[in-house]
């Protein structure tokens, strides 16, 4: 295929995508005006959702009017980073309006929007003084990023680019060979766990409202809450358990979840994520209940309990629910294995954030491979196998090496961005805190997010969750494949306006 045949493919992708996300967006931003039947007071900002539903549709309307009868089979190098960069960008983008038209600012609206796709949870919302519609549509933001812009679409619509915007988003343990069946099948784990937490809730004793939102917030892994205090608002046991059950079911790898529910147990205990999360959960609940009754700030060594493994659950998976008020000012001593959480974040293929567990173990038993064979003959070949999906596999060198370059990277990003933050007039301990808990779509603050937070810090943060949502190489590649595509078509200009004159 020719240079000029491929990025003619590229631009009909891209275009195709943006047109069938604007599409998608507009039933996301008239969802919320359902709620105007219950609370008809509220229909005055009907306006900030119709508003941009209106831009969406007819942005979508265009784009497929334009790239109608044309299909894009194969894209080129890194185009599917970038087209996927450039989705999540426009998506952001429109999903802001709302916020602006009730009042944010644009860094803030933008900071909420992202934090809201990304399933961070981080938020500039005063939840006590907004309307139910934009409770709801913050929600919907978890429900949709959750499981990934590019997922959704396939789901619904079948992918028209083989497995490439698939992959680069993510999904890379696949159900099936086709990704349009991988995707439906997770959507309906996806939505079978947050229909499964309504239930619950409901049972539970909580409205249906909060229900609603809490169970989308624990299964897409997000953190937005309705309360101030979170699900600390409730101080009921029954609701704790049910939403670490679901935030771990978020954060549990889609395909590893399939093998549980259909009864292979074994393979599901077995396999590396799980293992991983159970004993890293195992080490540090204990660690945080102790904590939390030395410094008596739970009534009981039962509540303790109770709080120290929601706490840990919920930094683990990137959720930021909390029970416990302000839990990053009191953790004590527990921070410790808080902050290592908040680095290492939930299974891969699963709605959660951070490094993944499956990259942190695979590095943790590279370390101990290494100092394995360091100690032995150098004629012995030590076999260096993980369990996975039931399946026990040779790990090449190539692939730890791949990992540790990502290892090093997620690091080197959490560096560069607390010195940034600090550059905005935050001190070394909040800056890190802040920044890691962006970057690892964790949700937890210390207090730099605020209404107040100055444009630059948002910004900040704002950049820190995009990177994470679509995991550092591919937002690389994706600027640098936009970069590259911006200087061609300069190029193409200039050789025209060239050609013109020498004509």
């Amino acid at each position: 295929m020719s240079p000029q045949a491929s990025i003619r493919m590229d631009r009909i992708a891209l275009v195709r995508s943006l047109g069938f996300l604007c599409l998608m967006l507009t039933i996301i931003l008239l969802a919320p005006l359902f709620l105007l039947i219950f609370w008809p007071e509220e229909s005055h900002e009907a306006k900030a959702f119709l508003v941009p539903a209106a831009a969406t549709l007819l942005t979508g309307g265009i784009l497929l009017l334009c790239s109608r009868g044309q299909r894009a089979l194969v894209l080129r190098k890194h185009a599917s980073s970038m087209i996927l960069l450039l989705l999540w960008i426009v998506a952001v983008a429109f999903c802001s309006i709302p916020f602006m038209m009730v009042g944010y600012s644009v860094p803030q609206a933008a900071f909420e929007s992202m934090s809201g796709l990304t399933t961070t949870g981080l938020s500039v919302t005063d939840v006590t003084a907004v309307s139910h519609l934009i409770l709801l549509y913050r929600s919907l933001l978890h429900l949709i990023g959750g499981v990934g812009l590019v997922l959704v679409l396939t789901a619904i619509l079948a992918n028209y680019y083989g497995m490439q915007l698939f992959t680069a988003e993510g999904h890379t343990d696949r159900l099936s060979t086709s990704p349009f069946r991988s995707a439906r099948t997770i959507l309906v784990l996806y939505g079978s766990f947050i229909l499964a937490g309504i239930i619950l809730y409901v049972l539970s004793g909580m409205p249906l409202f909060d229900a609603v939102n809490y169970s989308i917030s624990a299964v897409a892994t997000g953190g937005f809450s309705i309360h101030p205090d979170s699900i600390g608002h409730y101080a009921s046991v029954p609701i704790d358990i049910i939403t670490m059950f679901l935030m771990l079911m978020g954060a549990t790898n889609f395909m590893a979840s399939s093998m549980l529910f259909r009864g292979r147990f074994k393979d599901y205990f077995n396999h590396i994520e799980v293992r991983c999360v159970m004993v890293l959960l195992a080490i540090a609940g204990p660690i945080g209940a102790v904590q939390l009754v030395l410094d008596h700030v739970s009534p009981s060594v039962l509540m303790a309990i109770d709080q120290s493994f929601f706490q840990m659950i919920s930094i683990l998976t990137t959720t930021g629910l909390t029970n416990v008020d302000d839990y990053l000012h009191v953790a004590g001593f527990a921070l410790v294995p808080a902050i290592i959480f908040m680095f290492i974040g939930g299974n891969t293929d699963s709605t959660a954030g951070g490094l993944k567990a499956y990259r942190f173990a695979l590095g943790a038993k590279s370390l101990f491979w290494d100092f394995r064979d360091s100690l032995r003959s150098e004629r012995t070949v030590s076999p260096r196998k993980i369990r996975r999906f039931g399946v026990t596999r040779t790990v090449s060198r190539e692939e730890i090496s791949q990992n540790y370059a990502y290892l090093i990277a997620y690091f080197t990003i959490a560096i560069l961005g607390t010195f940034a933050l600090m550059l905005c007039g935050h001190s070394l301990q909040d800056s890190f805190i802040e920044f890691v808990s962006a970057l690892g779509t964790i949700g937890l603050s210390v207090g730099v997010t605020a209404a107040t937070a100055s444009a630059p810090t948002l910004w900040i943060l704002t950049v820190a969750m995009l990177i994470a949502r679509l995991e550092i190489f591919v937002f690389l590649f994706g600027v640098a494949r936009l970069v590259t595509n911006i200087r061609d078509i300069q190029r193409s200009i200039l050789r025209r306006r060239k050609e013109g004159r020498n004509g």
